[in-house]
């Protein structure tokens, strides 16, 4: 295990935390060191909810194993009687399962009145994405019995979690369409389930699962064991969404139901307009000026294949490469990728992809809190897409991904954080339009305190050299390259000059890692030690940079 590096997935007891923490009267207990309960600390922070997680830390010290204790029969009925669980999940950390302590035996000494599920969520075999999954598939053949289908049309959501991605926005969502279409909704799980919810799923007439990393598995089964039939498309983007009604419709019409067809203006928020504004924005000049500009896509499966065709096929963004750290899903993501991208980048280390994304130097990354700070540091717009995230991903406001709401909301995102970069750059190259601080304030008179400072980019100094560039020369001269110094025996990086450094602050803020990289091989090739604005400028006609 990685513990020193940045991950993707967080460990195994991590995703079964989700689960518990997902579910009404369920409750989980790691039987694990102290130190192991950093996962409430995380749900508490992130998740947003007035509840405090439903985890509980059952403590392996040194002094117990020394005497052969174990606290978790004890914990076990102390979490009983203050909470009152139906269902207790036991599952051991990375750390106690080296113990081989049969855990079975020990809840079984407990004697309690609810009943107790002991997983093994071997950390060393699985992460959290493999143990959120299999436990909550495990939960759904346990508890789930046959039964009459409902006497109205019915669907199951599966899927949405604790700490899922936009999870609660895209549930509003999903009810949202499913409302328009006059479909009720059998049981949403694991949010918001309890255990005599997981048994009244066989009844649903349809479940749907968008999400290829929690549902898929449980969805599959509802439709082999019981012939719920499985709607395990993810409606990202318009057409997606269209498409995603039209067979959801369809499998319905096969198990008897006939849904007709609302008008589109219907799917909307006011009930008269168009569903989603993202047709007639993709032909404005505004989204015009951003087609053509290559984007980078990486993160889990599901949003990685939804956003990568939103972007050309909606908005006419050219893919410059796509990735996913869900390996056991990279199948899938290149079947569904096929004709997007050539070389699908299949990892879980976020130095490849750094590494990758320094080697495109894209115009947009969509990936995670990992690319995000990636894209910091070669100045490259990035908007998150995926988890891992950050505190401000999980927003109070309504803010989808999915259906005709979440089109909207994913073609804002990529306006704003391409339209924010381009205010940046128009600031570096226009300045702060006279707002700029007078060089010395005279101090105050009286021993008030100062005023907090503006930090803004100060004038600069009289005797900096500044390049003066025509902006459309009528004949440019063509500009003779500097004399080459002699080419070092072992070749160094070139150090940039005052003016080089002020005429590539002309360059778009977005490119100008690009544009250094390749001004530094040319000097490094022709044995400049120094790059002045004579190189930069010689450099830019050879190369075109």
């Amino acid at each position: 295990m990685r513990l020193a590096y940045w991950m993707y997935e967080g460990t195994a007891h991590h995703g079964v935390g989700r689960i518990a923490n997902s579910m009404r009267n369920v409750h989980a207990v790691f039987h694990a060191p102290q130190g192991d309960d950093y996962v409430n600390a995380i749900f508490a922070m992130l998740d947003r909810t007035p509840n405090f997680p439903a985890m509980t830390t059952s403590v392996v010290s040194g002094t117990d194993l020394a005497r052969g204790t174990i606290r978790l029969p004890e914990t076990l009925k102390q979490v009983e009687e203050r909470v009152h669980p139906d269902l207790i999940v036991v599952v051991a950390s990375c750390s106690t399962i080296l113990l081989q302590e049969n855990l079975e035996i020990a809840a079984q000494h407990a004697g309690l009145q609810c009943e107790v599920m002991v997983y093994d969520a071997n950390p060393y075999r699985m992460q959290e994405i493999v143990a959120a999954e299999s436990l909550f598939t495990d939960l759904v053949k346990r508890f789930a019995k046959p039964q009459p289908r409902t006497e109205r049309p019915t669907v199951n959501i599966l899927g949405p979690a604790s700490l899922g991605f936009h999870a609660r926005h895209d549930l509003i969502s999903l009810r949202r369409m499913l409302k328009t279409l006059g479909i009720e909704v059998n049981v949403v799980a694991p949010w918001g389930a309890t255990i005599a919810d997981l048994r009244r799923l066989p009844a649903a007439w349809l479940t749907i699962a968008p999400y290829r990393e929690l549902g898929l598995r449980a969805a599959t089964y509802l439709e082999e064991q019981f012939g719920v039939p499985a709607l395990l498309d993810a409606p990202i983007g318009v057409q997606p969404t269209l498409r995603w009604i039209e067979r959801l419709r369809e499998l319905l019409a096969q198990a008897g139901a006939n849904i007709p067809m609302p008008p589109l203006t219907a799917f909307s928020l006011d009930g008269m307009s168009a569903p989603s504004a993202v047709p007639w924005m993709a032909r404005t000049a505004d989204m015009d000026s951003f087609s053509g500009k290559p984007a980078f896509v990486f993160g889990d499966a599901t949003h990685v294949v939804g956003i990568t065709r939103f972007l050309r096929d909606e908005l006419g963004m050219p893919i410059a490469g796509a990735g996913t750290y869900v390996k056991h899903q990279a199948n899938w993501v290149r079947e569904q990728l096929a004709g997007y991208v050539d070389d699908l980048l299949v990892t879980d280390e976020f130095q490849t992809v750094a590494a990758r994304i320094a080697e495109l130097r894209p115009e947009l990354v969509c990936g995670t809190q990992m690319e995000r700070h990636t894209s910091r540091r070669y100045d490259l717009n990035c908007m998150v897409i995926s988890p891992p995230t950050h505190i401000e991903n999980h927003l109070l406001a309504y803010r989808p991904f999915l259906g005709f709401d979440g089109a909207d909301v994913i073609a804002d995102e990529v306006y704003t954080t391409c339209t924010l970069g381009m205010e940046k750059h128009l600031i570096d190259l226009f300045g702060d339009a006279g707002l700029d601080l007078p060089e010395k304030v005279k101090a105050p008179s009286t021993p008030e305190p100062a005023p907090a400072a503006i930090a803004i980019e100060s004038p600069k100094p009289a005797d900096e050299p500044v390049v003066a560039v025509a902006a459309t020369p009528a004949a440019p001269a063509p500009v003779a390259p500097p004399a080459a110094s002699p080419a070092p025996a072992t070749p160094v990086d070139p150090v940039w000059a005052a003016d080089a450094e002020a005429m590539l602050k002309k360059v778009p803020f977005f490119v100008r890692g690009r544009v250094r990289g390749n001004v530094e091989k040319y000097a490094r090739q022709r044995g400049h030690a120094v790059i002045t604005a004579q190189v930069l400028l010689a450099a830019k006609e050879e190369l075109g940079a």
